[in-house]
């Protein structure tokens, strides 16, 4: 169909509000006859209106003269001439005083025509016809896969294209190219991965683009321009300051990139001088400039949504270490120090998280006296020594993470930030003093023996000598630097020496001769009697007093105070246990370079996949998991998996993409090493155990895996629990559910036995289901941006719906019906895009979710307190 079809047409609604609407409303005749030229115009508009129509939707049935291109780009350029036809008439029209409400119902029509036709174009299309109108790396943008396409709106012909709205579509995707040129990846792409879906080869070598002298001497003359601006802005004060500086900060950062990523061999070593100069002259504004969190607010943003940063770096990091994050020149040994570092205080913060809430428990703060228990009570010792140990922990923590917390995104640039980590809030700071003071009024209502006894948890092996004021000192001094314990001890001691000595001199002289008129010296007999009460070794330390015979201790009454203190100490302690045994998190991008040494088969192993073990560099023992099938997908998904839940603070071992040598795709993964398989007896699995299982849920059905039976749990060597093995993640995505009887597998994941123990009846005495252990973990996942699980998964998705893995025909069904088109026309893309929106959908979902999976499938009322924060 040419522009000059002679088909009918049918007419078309110059009004419509939406382009669902657009054949129901029609614009209300004039009231006075128009002139021809009126006619004419609207005849145009009309005839063009159609025309746009058809090309959008060709009938069936045309002649061949008629037919409308299939190439999308031709097809597109007959759509726009018909556009500026429209735009014509209506231009016509007002010159001929049509009403103001008239030329907007034509422009609304108008506008809802054009946004129909691209909204019905895939990302393919929108990318080749964008590249022919000049558009630069079209596939640096729309990675989010979120809502409408921004190449939908830049090849919009409704609107200009000078506005700013589409320059900052194409200033996006020439940002994110920069930071490829740099040797950073964006939504998972590499520089390489880019210029191979582009079809075009990646830059020379040297650089990253090619540069003549002139345009590094441009380039260079850019950077000492942002610098001046730069130096400006952050004099600068007002409501507009901090975004001023933060846009200084953001164009100085681009203009370094860009020269550190140029290639001009004309220049020589002048090149690298250049090079080398720019980066000190950064360095130096940087260096004497105070870096506030919102000053680089929106550099990391857009860093946590192109994968540039991950969350750990992004929130744990002050603004000048992420600003070195995000430089090309920084050297990659200080890049590796800077994401231990985050590592290292995402830890910390989480251990403090922890023990706060415990320590909180006993000692509430204020006016309010320490809540703990009685010290004779059974059990009470060892919980009250737990606590005291762990008040100072806390205390020590508070005051290293106040050293740098308030210089991250979390802390300096959040509106709420102490929602999530109250311990380090205003008046929360544990002051040694006033605890002392709280503690040593309850110890006063104490027995001695009861005190004795919790000093002698604490590691005072002369506890059964102490004075009532030592113990109580020696207990202070674990959250007290006033105090030292080692002192203390020593002062024991040293009483005891001083009481046994005066006693053997007592002895010795009852046992001298009566007649001494010249008060001479002891006899021999009197000196060894001495001597035997004194310490064999000479230091002048007495022997260790046999310690009392520990009491019998009977298990605590279950929902007691005591039972919950103890329980909650459990908690601290099975989560520290976990954590410090996992095998530390490795960068993925080192992971992709190191060679492993020669595998050799670990058919032990079990599961379905082929595996090998081989050491890695360091000399450890790590399993490589083969994808015979899929090309590498599900060692994309597994990796994927891992990082999630670690992301959410559900104990992982860290799983990494890989490739061998010989191309050979699959995943990657340290051993947990000294681990042991964890009880298959409901009845005898603690507290602790449940709530991680209860946790581990939450993260399992985010990750839609149901392969967690009995031998994919280990205990770790310090007694924590963690779930090996995610290789199913995504498997039964789409068809799954959230159900107590739901086991595709038939293999009885362990959170399913669990539940099941709990509604027979069948776990220990004081055990139970606790709805709120399952809050942490969901607060975690919905603090997590969209885009940050988009931008984990999209390797996941990509790859998957290529290679058509499991969950592909349940994606592909959702995306026909949500596009409203046969599955037989969905795209791979538009599978990887709805399995990317199922995604965030049941992340976005999961309070909801759990609360009545607690309360409707478990009949755990307390399970709807999630819905309104959690519960306690």
């Amino acid at each position: 169909m040419g522009t000059g079809s002679k088909s009918s047409h049918a007419s078309y609604a110059v009004g419509p509000t939406t382009a669902s609407e657009a054949d129901d409303v029609v614009a209300e005749a004039p009231a006075q006859p128009m002139s021809d030229e009126e006619v004419q115009a609207k005849a145009d508009l009309l005839m063009a209106m159609n025309l746009m129509e058809e090309i959008a939707d060709p009938p069936f049935n045309v002649d061949p003269e008629d037919e409308v291109p299939t190439d999308p780009v031709e097809r597109y350029d007959l759509f726009v001439g018909q556009v500026e036809q429209a735009q014509e008439a209506i231009e016509k029209l007002k010159g001929k005083g049509a009403s103001d409400e008239e030329i907007e119902a034509h422009t609304k029509a108008l506008k809802a025509q054009t946004l129909a036709y691209l909204n019905s174009l895939d990302e393919d299309d929108l990318r080749e016809i964008a590249e022919a109108k000049g558009f630069e790396h079209p596939a640096l943008v729309g990675l989010s896969g979120k809502g409408q396409h921004p190449l939908v709106h830049w090849l919009d012909p409704a609107y200009p294209g000078d506005i700013p709205s589409k320059a900052k579509i194409q200033a996006a995707a020439l940002s994110r190219y920069n930071e490829l040129l740099a040797g950073k990846t964006v939504g998972g792409m590499s520089l390489a991965d880019l210029h191979d879906i582009e079809g075009t080869e990646p830059p020379v070598s040297g650089g990253a683009w090619k540069a003549t002298p002139d345009e590094v001497a441009s380039s260079a003359q850019a950077v000492t321009a942002s610098i001046d601006a730069w130096n400006e802005a952050k004099e600068t004060y007002g409501p507009q300051s901090q975004e001023q500086r933060a846009e200084a900060l953001h164009a100085m950062l681009a203009a370094e990139q860009k020269l550190v990523s140029a290639d001009c061999p004309e220049l020589g070593e002048d090149l690298a001088k250049a090079k080398a100069e720019v980066k000190s002259a950064v360095d130096e504004a940087l260096n004497h400039t105070y870096v506030h969190a919102r000053d680089v607010q929106p550099l990391v943003q857009e860093a946590l949504a192109s994968g540039q940063l991950s969350e750990t770096e992004a929130m744990h990091l002050g603004g000048h270490q992420l600003v070195a994050l995000m430089r090309p020149s920084t050297p990659e040994s200080e890049v590796e120090s800077l994401k231990a570092l985050a590592a290292k205080r995402q830890e910390q913060l989480a251990n403090l998280d922890a023990g706060y809430a415990a320590h909180v428990a006993m000692a509430p703060g204020g006016d309010q006296p320490l809540n703990l228990p009685p010290a004779g009570d059974p059990g009470a010792p060892q919980a009250i020594a737990v606590w005291a140990k762990n008040a100072g922990d806390v205390r020590d923590m508070q005051t290293d993470v106040n050293g740098w917390y308030p210089y991250t995104q979390q802390g300096g640039a959040s509106d709420t930030l102490y929602a999530e980590h109250p311990a380090l809030g205003p008046g929360k700071y544990l002051h040694p003093g006033d605890l002392t003071s709280d503690f040593k009024s309850w110890a006063a209502k104490q027995k001695l023996s009861d005190l004795r006894t919790v000093a002698g948890e604490l590691g005072m092996d002369n506890n059964a000598k102490a004075t009532r004021a030592q113990v109580q000192n020696y207990i202070a001094a674990s959250f007290n630097k006033k105090y030292d314990q080692q002192a203390i001890k020593d002062k024991v001691n040293a009483d005891i020496a001083k009481k046994e000595a005066a006693k053997a001199a007592k002895a010795a002289a009852a046992a001298a001769p009566s007649t001494k008129p010249d008060g001479g010296l002891a006899s021999h007999e009197a000196v060894q009697a001495l001597a035997s009460k004194l310490p064999a070794n000479g230091t002048g330390s007495v022997s260790k007093p046999a310690a009392p015979a520990a009491k019998a201790m009977k298990a605590p009454k279950p929902g007691s105070f005591n039972a919950n203190v103890q329980a909650m100490m459990a908690a601290v302690q099975h989560a520290k246990a976990t954590n410090q045994d996992l095998p530390a998190r490795v960068d993925a991008k080192e992971v992709a370079g190191w060679t492993f040494g020669a595998g050799t088969k670990a058919s032990h192993l079990g599961g379905i996949h082929a595996k090998s073990i081989h050491a890695a560099p360091d000399g450890s023992p790590w399993m490589f998991k083969v994808d015979h099938n899929h090309g590498g997908a599900l060692g994309h998904t597994e990796a994927a998996a891992s990082q999630i839940l670690a992301l959410s603070g559900v104990p992982s071992v860290p799983v990494y993409h890989h490739k061998t040598k010989d191309g050979t795709a699959g995943s990657v993964q340290p051993l947990l090493q000294g681990a042991k398989p964890f009880t298959s007896s409901p009845s005898q699995w603690t507290q602790p155990q449940v709530d991680t299982i209860v946790r581990s849920h939450v993260g399992s059905w985010l990750i839609s895996d149901h392969d967690g039976y009995q031998d994919n749990w280990l205990q770790t060597p310090s007694g924590g629990l963690v779930q090996i093995d995610h290789g199913q993640s995504y498997k039964f995505f789409g068809a799954d559910k959230l159900s107590v009887g739901y086991d595709p597998n038939g293999v009885t994941p362990i959170h399913q036995k669990l539940y099941q123990a709990a509604l027979l009846g069948g776990l220990a005495n004081g055990v139970k289901i606790n709805p709120a252990a399952a809050h942490p973990v969901i607060k975690k996942f919905e603090s997590m941006p969209d885009a940050q699980l988009r931008s984990v998964l999209h390797s996941t998705a990509y790859e998957g719906a290529k290679t058509g893995v499991a969950w592909v025909p349940q994606m592909r069904s959702r995306a026909a019906k949500a596009l409203k088109i046969p599955q037989s026309q969905v795209t791979h893309d538009q599978i990887a895009t709805a399995f990317l929106d199922h995604a965030v959908e049941r992340k976005n979902n999961l309070r909801e979710n759990f609360s009545d999976f607690f309360v409707q499938q478990l009949g755990l009322p307390s399970g709807a307190s999630l819905k309104h924060g959690g519960g306690s």
